[in-house]
């Protein structure tokens, strides 16, 4: 049977509030509504934590220092046993989700996850870990390597598609969690958003600009909306932002007929 492991030890540093503790669904904490899922799934479920933190579920203590490091925890205290792994900040992934994955897994290889609906690659947490991958894990930590994904990346893995495109939208940032507000409870509604591209964004996208119609709520959305359209390799923290030519917040609430410009870092000479 498989052990449910689900990740809260993250230090919800862009959050600013332990995002495993933010209650979406009927004021239900999210350590507490995964781990009832997983729970009736799993053989055993554990939440994996720093030593600081304090839960009323069963749980092991991890270093704090990534999600790799985690996994390797758990490996090293059930050895023998397939691992789910589910991080806290996913409060889109429901239980079907979670059952579609258990249902594709292949034992015979080293892992079975999701793979993006934004770029094709591994989404590795939320994945089932195969005892046979334990070691090279274990290995990679000792190692000081740090990304799961580039680990799932250079094995034999089965990677299967999403079906609920939001089921893995992560809840990371304010910004993240007003757009995850916003689909739970249906208020999004469809604007149309002017947006402006320098520099290598405007090479990528091959214009300099362009009107679109969103859903998005901030622009934060709005960016990782574009981002899948034009696979741009830019991350939220490296852009500058503007709104209707003034300098702005991710969170910032857009309205019809807004001007949003994503500057990104221009190498100097």
């Amino acid at each position: 049977m498989i052990t449910g492991i689900i990740l809260v030890g993250g230090k919800s540093s862009r959050m600013g509030e332990d995002k495993s503790v933010i209650a979406y669904h009927n004021n239900q904490p999210e350590y507490s509504r995964l781990y009832n899922i997983l729970d009736d799934l799993c053989s055993q479920t554990f939440l994996c934590k720093r030593k600081e933190q304090n839960y009323d579920l069963p749980h092991i203590t991890d270093s704090g220092d990534g999600p790799l490091t985690a996994i390797a925890t758990a490996a090293k205290l059930n050895p023998h046993s397939p691992l789910i792994i589910i991080a806290c900040d996913t409060p889109l992934l429901t239980s079907n989700d979670i059952q579609h994955l258990i249902a594709q897994r292949d034992p015979s290889k080293m892992a079975t996850c999701y793979s993006s609906h934004i770029d094709n690659k591994p989404e590795p947490l939320c994945a089932i870990y195969e005892p046979t991958f334990f070691p090279t894990i274990i290995s990679a930590v000792e190692e000081e390597q740090h990304c799961p994904r580039q680990l799932l990346e250079k094995h034999i893995i089965k990677t299967i598609p999403l079906e609920n495109k939001h089921a893995l939208m992560n809840a990371n940032s304010p910004a993240e969690k007003i757009e995850v507000n916003a689909i739970l409870n249906n208020t999004r509604t469809t604007k149309n958003i002017e947006i402006k591209y320098f520099a290598q964004l405007k090479e990528l996208a091959g214009k300099d600009t362009e009107s679109i119609k969103t859903q998005s709520c901030t622009p934060a959305g709005l960016f990782e909306e574009i981002k899948q359209r034009y696979q741009f390799p830019h991350k939220q923290k490296n852009l500058m932002l503007a709104i209707n030519e003034e300098f702005s917040s991710w969170d910032h609430i857009l309205n019809e007929g807004d001007e949003v410009v994503f500057i990104p870092p221009v190498a100097g000479g």
